[in-house]
C-alpha cells in the first residue's frame, strides 16, 4: 500500500522538465530586401506578405494549366515523394503511441506437480495487466515525439516543394516546346524564303541575266536554310519527349503549342505585306502563358520563410534539437512500472468468486553508472547533427536569398533588353523589304538580299529566345519565392 500512495508522486515528476535545447528559427544576417535600397526608395514595402503554394492561377495558358496538373497526378518521383510521407507519418504515430500505457488482457491455467510427486495442483487466472510503462520523468519520450513530428512535417514540406518544383519544371519545358515550335517556324520559313531566291537565281541564269557564282551562293544559302530546318524538327521532338518524360505519360495534342501558333507568331514579312511599313511583331510578341504579380523594389526578404524547403530544413533543426533532448534524459535515470489486478483460483467456476481477486505493482528504476562513454557520445553525436542542421538551414536560407536575387537582377533589365530585340526586329524587316525591292529591281545584288534575309531570321530567333526567357523568368520567380505571394 505505500507503494501505491507513491505512485501519485512518481506520476507528478513526469512533468520535471526538458532537457531539449531552444527550437528558436536563427536569423541569418541577410538584407532586409533582395534589391539595394536605392532601388527599393520610391515604393512602399508590402507588409506580411504571404505565399500560397498552389500553383493554380498563375499559368494563364489553360492547355499548360492541365499539363502541369496531369503532371502532379502522374509523375512517378512525386507519387514516391507521397510515399514517403505516409511512411513518416505512420512512423511519428508508432512513436507517439510509446508514451500511452499498453494495457492487455490474460487468461493462465497453470498445473503443477511436486518434487516428490505426491500429486499436482492446478491455479486459474485472469488479469487486467500495464505492461512496463514507462513514467517520462525527464521528457525522453516527449522529445522522441517531439523529433517524430517534426520529421513528419518535415517531409510533408519537402513533398510541397517537390509539388511546387515539378511544376515549375513542366511549365518551363512547356515553354520550350513553344519557342523549339516557334524556331522551326522560322526556319522553315526562311527556307522557302531561300527556296525562292534559289528558283529565281536558276531563271535568272538560264536567260544569262546572273552568273554562276549568284546561282551557287543562292544554293549555299538554300542548303543551309534547309538543314536549319531538319535540325529544328528533331529539337520540337526532342522537346516534346522531355515534356512527355516530366509529366509521365504521352501528351495529346491539343494540350501542345501548336505549329500554326508558332507559325503566325513568327512569320518574316516581305513586300506584299509590308507597304504600309508596320513589323512583323506578331509572332515576336506571342501572348505570354503566365501571369505574375507585380514585384515591388522592397520586397522583403521574409517571404522566404514561406518557402517549402525552408520549413523542411526549420522542421529538420527542430527534429535535432529533440534528438539531443532525447539523448540527454537517457543519461537519467528510467522508470518503468509494470501493475496487474485480476483473480485466482484452484477452481474455475470460483474465478469470479468473493476473494479471489489479486492484484500486483511493480515500480522499477534503471539507473546507468557505466555504459562505457555510449551514453555521453550519443548527446555528442546528436549534438554535433544539430550544429549540421543548423548550418543547412543557414546555408539553404542564403540560397534561397541568392535565388530570387538573381531573378529580379535578370527581371529588371528584361523589358529594356525586349524592347531593344523588338526595334532590332523592325529595322531587320525593313531593310530586308529594302533589299528585296532592290533587288528585283537590279539596284543591288543578291548577296545583299541574301544577307539581309538572314540579319532578319537571326534577329527573330534572339527575340524568341528572349521572350522565352522572359516567362521562364517568371516560372523561376514562382519557385524561389515558394510560390505566388500576396500583400
Amino acid at each position: 500500500m505505500k507503494t501505491v500512495a507513491l505512485l501519485p508522486l512518481l506520476l507528478g515528476l513526469s512533468a520535471c522538465g526538458s532537457l531539449v535545447p531552444s527550437t528558436d528559427t536563427p536569423r541569418p544576417p541577410l538584407r532586409e530586401d533582395f534589391r539595394p535600397k536605392a532601388a527599393s526608395a520610391a515604393e512602399p514595402a508590402p507588409s506580411a506578405p504571404a505565399a500560397s503554394h498552389e500553383w493554380r492561377g498563375f499559368f494563364a495558358d489553360a492547355r499548360l494549366d492541365e499539363v502541369v496538373a496531369t503532371a502532379l497526378d502522374q509523375n512517378r518521383s512525386l507519387r514516391a515523394s507521397a510515399a514517403a510521407v505516409e511512411r513518416v507519418r505512420a512512423q511519428y504515430r508508432v512513436t507517439a503511441a510509446d508514451r500511452l500505457p499498453e494495457i492487455g488482457v490474460g487468461a493462465s491455467a497453470t498445473r503443477q506437480r511436486t518434487i516428490n510427486g505426491e500429486g499436482a495442483t492446478t491455479t486459474y487466472g485472469v488479469n487486467l495487466g500495464l505492461a512496463s510503462y514507462e513514467i517520462d520523468l525527464f521528457n525522453r519520450l516527449g522529445s522522441l515525439e517531439g523529433a517524430a513530428l517534426s520529421r513528419f512535417l518535415a517531409e510533408q514540406e519537402t513533398q510541397r516543394s517537390a509539388r511546387l518544383s515539378l511544376a515549375a519544371e513542366v511549365a518551363t519545358a512547356w515553354l520550350s516546346l513553344a519557342a523549339a515550335q516557334q524556331r522551326l517556324a522560322l526556319n522553315q520559313e526562311l527556307r522557302d524564303s531561300q527556296q525562292r531566291s534559289l528558283d529565281l537565281a536558276e531563271r535568272q541564269y538560264a536567260l544569262g541575266a546572273a552568273s554562276g557564282l549568284d546561282r551557287a551562293r543562292a544554293r549555299t544559302a538554300f542548303e543551309s536554310a534547309r538543314g536549319d530546318a531538319a535540325e529544328s524538327v528533331g529539337a520540337v521532338t526532342q522537346a516534346r519527349l522531355q515534356l512527355e518524360l516530366l509529366v509521365g505519360q504521352p501528351l495529346p495534342d491539343r494540350l501542345l503549342p501548336t505549329a500554326q501558333e508558332a507559325q503566325g507568331a513568327t512569320s518574316l514579312s516581305n513586300a506584299s505585306n509590308a507597304s504600309n511599313g508596320s513589323s512583323a511583331s506578331g509572332a515576336a510578341t506571342a501572348s505570354g502563358v503566365t501571369a505574375l504579380p507585380a514585384i515591388p523594389g522592397g520586397l522583403p526578404a521574409e517571404v522566404l520563410l514561406q518557402r517549402p524547403d525552408l520549413r523542411a530544413a526549420e522542421q529538420r533543426l527542430r527534429a535535432a534539437a529533440f534528438d539531443v533532448g532525447a539523448a540527454r534524459a537517457a543519461r537519467f535515470p528510467r522508470l518503468t512500472l509494470t501493475a496487474s489486478a485480476g483473480t485466482r483460483s484452484p477452481d474455475l467456476d470460483g474465478l469470479f468468486k468473493s476473494g479471489s481477486g489479486v492484484w500486483s505493482i511493480v515500480p522499477q528504476i534503471d539507473l546507468p553508472i557505466f555504459d562505457g562513454g555510449q551514453r555521453r557520445a550519443q548527446v555528442e553525436v546528436s549534438e554535433a547533427s544539430r550544429r549540421e542542421a543548423l548550418a543547412g538551414y543557414e546555408s539553404a536560407l542564403q540560397s534561397a536569398f541568392r535565388e530570387v536575387a538573381d531573378a529580379l537582377a535578370v527581371r529588371d533589365q528584361l523589358a529594356e533588353r525586349l524592347d531593344a530585340q523588338q526595334a532590332q526586329v523592325d529595322a531587320a524587316e525593313q531593310s530586308q523589304r529594302l533589299a528585296e525591292r532592290s533587288y528585283r529591281l537590279g539596284g543591288s545584288s543578291q548577296l545583299e538580299l541574301l544577307d539581309a534575309q538572314r540579319q532578319l531570321t537571326t534577329a527573330k530567333r534572339a527575340l524568341v529566345t528572349l521572350r522565352q526567357t522572359e516567362q521562364s523568368n517568371r516560372v523561376a520567380l514562382l519557385r524561389a519565392l515558394g510560390g505566388r505571394w500576396t500583400q
